[in-house]
């Protein structure tokens, strides 16, 4: 309903009019938020306050930092002399051992062996050589035999060899000659009777014909000329029978000649082969009789390990294989050709060993001084000096780690304390010393995404600092870059990171992520 004399605009709230109330009430929401945020800001400064109260720091500082691997050794001698199983073959049975730790002098009997069976194989092999001896003597006399027999027969050769030319000389300078002037002289005398008897023919027959001889003296005459005509045929074919019956024996004895020369060259061979053989024999049963005398040096020398005496003074340490039992050394048990039977190490000379991690191998050089604390001697610390760092790495099966053997000479050994073989120790090997480093606790520094992380504490408040590290011992660490001497550092960074990290939505942390073969870098315009 409209009231009269009244219009409805003159109801309505002007712009003025209606501005106060909403300035009053945002200037009062303004002073409320600013009394809330002092109140809250000087409430979180005093929460700040008590939590950096709560919060274990240490100051940066700057000093040295000497640089030492530690690692854990086990003792033993410089000079331990390893006595072994020398007796040849599988079976070899200890009768006897001296008691693990008995202090022995050079010489004294530490071990022996069963002997039986080794003594009837060396009464074996005294008869073997005592064979070859008679069978090397019996080849010699057949040697000496073959030798006077065939030098008798190559003499009885050259003798009818010589014989045989002498005959053919003879016979050709000699009795041809003489057998055919016989042959010719009684040829030309058969020819001159013959002459004469033609001639005293002839005046026979001239006196017959004058009457002055008889008619029988001419027959005789005649005849006697036939008679001397046969005997000159006579001679004359006996003179060619001569030169036939000369060649044929010029011939004959010219081959015996020859024949007694090859008999002379065929009685050497025989005789050099019959040697020959002699002196073969002989060398195989001498060589056979030095076989036979070494085998039984050999086993005499065996025989003489079968006791096994201390090569040096010492105390005894047997040899050990904890992974096999069936390997124990005591009486009874059973070794092998050169296994290895007990030590005698030299106390007097004592070294440390142990494996130094491949982290570190690098830094540990022969000649660097180290210092030994045996748990066997708490109150007293020895010095030493690295003497050797092993090239490659100790195998070990167990692990993939990698570990380097190296040796420490000890350098101060107490004889009086009776240190032994095998006890253990904590080794401190003294590498280097940095001067004037900033140096911060090893609690106050942890390794984040790659990267290495130090959180200062400064009025109340903790911020993350990354820095960059050297090197470092057990205790402190060296800071190249990222923190100034006074500053104050929290020594829980592993667990502040851990829960900075745990924090961290899963999407920032995998940006943040160092890249990785799993995840690469992400691509982008301009490649990967």
């Amino acid at each position: 309903m409209i009231r009269p004399n009244s219009s409805p605009l003159l109801d309505l709230p002007t712009e003025a009019n209606s501005r106060r109330p909403l300035l009053r009430r945002l200037g009062q929401a303004t002073l409320l938020l600013l009394a809330l945020g002092g109140a809250g800001w000087y409430g979180f400064r005093a929460w700040q306050q008590r939590q950096a109260a709560q919060i274990l720091t240490a100051p940066v500082i700057l000093g040295d930092l000497p640089i030492v691997v530690i690692e854990r050794g086990e003792l033993d001698s410089q000079e331990a002399v390893e006595v072994r199983c020398e007796i040849e073959g599988y079976q070899n049975k200890l009768v006897s051992i001296v008691p693990e730790g008995t202090h022995v002098k050079k010489g004294e009997e530490v071990a022996r062996f069963d002997m039986e069976a080794m003594q009837r194989l060396y009464s074996e092999q005294e008869i073997k050589c005592k064979q070859a001896e008679g069978k090397a003597k019996a080849a010699k006399a057949e040697l000496d035999l073959q030798l006077n027999k065939q030098e008798s027969e190559i003499a009885k050769a050259e003798l009818d060899m010589q014989t045989a030319i002498l005959e053919l000389e003879k016979y050709e300078k000699a009795e041809m000659g003489a057998e055919l002037n016989e042959k010719r002289g009684a040829l030309e005398l058969a020819k001159k009777d013959l002459a004469e008897a033609r001639a005293g023919l002839e005046l026979t027959k001239r006196l017959v014909s004058r009457g002055f001889a008889q008619l029988e003296q001419l027959r005789f005459k005649e005849m006697e000329v036939e008679q001397k005509s046969y005997s000159v045929d006579r001679d004359e074919l006996r003179l060619k029978v001569l030169d036939y019956d000369a060649r044929k024996k010029i011939t004959e004895l010219r081959f015996k000649e020859k024949e007694a020369r090859l008999e002379l060259e065929r009685r050497k061979k025989s005789a050099q082969a019959a040697i020959e053989k002699a002196q073969s024999e002989l060398q195989a049963a001498e060589d056979t009789l030095t076989l036979e005398r070494k085998q039984l040096e050999r086993l005499q020398s065996q025989m003489e390990r079968y006791i096994v005496k201390a090569p040096q003074d010492g105390i005894v340490v047997y040899f050990k294989r904890p992974w096999d039992e069936s390997q124990r050394i005591g009486p009874g048990a059973t070794l092998y050709y050169q296994q290895p039977i007990f030590s005698l190490p030299d106390l007097t000379r004592m070294k440390v060993k142990l494996r130094v991690h491949e982290s570190v191998v690098k830094k540990v050089k022969p000649g660097l001084k180290a210092t030994i604390q045996v748990d066997a001697l708490p109150n007293r610390i020895l010095n030493g000096t690295v003497k050797t760092v092993a090239t490659l790495a100790d195998s070990n099966w167990r692990s993939s780690v990698k570990e380097y053997l190296t040796e420490i000479d000890i350098d101060d050994l107490p004889l009086e304390a009776g240190l032994k073989p095998g006890m253990t120790g904590e080794v401190r090997i003294m590498i280097e010393t940095i001067r004037d480093a900033i140096l911060v606790p090893v609690q106050a520094v942890t390794e984040q995404q790659g990267r290495h992380l130090a959180y200062v504490v400064r009025g109340g408040r903790v911020e993350p600092r990354t820095v960059t590290i050297g090197e470092a011992n057990e205790q402190l660490v060296q800071i190249v870059d990222g923190l100034e001497v006074g500053e104050e550092v929290a020594l829980d960074a592993r667990s502040r990171a851990a829960a900075e990290s745990k924090d961290q939505p899963e999407t920032e942390r995998r940006s943040t992520e160092p890249p990785t073969a799993e995840r690469p870098l992400p691509s982008g315009p301009s490649g990967p």
